[in-house]
């Protein structure tokens, strides 16, 4: 599984760094920031598909805010 930190290439050929993880209702999800100007933010879910790791753009609004509040919660929860 991807590790924060780690740096991949997807398949839009540009590099991303794995800026946090967390999971959330049994779902992997990780936050991407493109590691070049303009910086871009991609959120994509992580999963096995038939023995290969596949990563899933979240595109729905609703499932982006709920997850990024989440984001922010698991942070806040570091700093206490």
């Amino acid at each position: 599984m991807i590790e924060v930190g780690q740096i991949i290439k997807l398949d839009d050929n540009k590099v991303y760094i794995v800026a946090d993880k967390i999971n959330v209702h049994n779902i992997n999800y990780l936050y991407l920031v493109t590691n070049s100007k303009p910086i871009e933010i991609l959120i994509a879910t992580e999963k096995i598909e038939n023995g290969k790791l596949v990563l899933k753009e979240i595109k729905d609004n609703d499932e982006l805010e709920y997850v990024l509040s989440q984001f922010a919660i698991s942070k806040n929860d570091e700093i206490d």
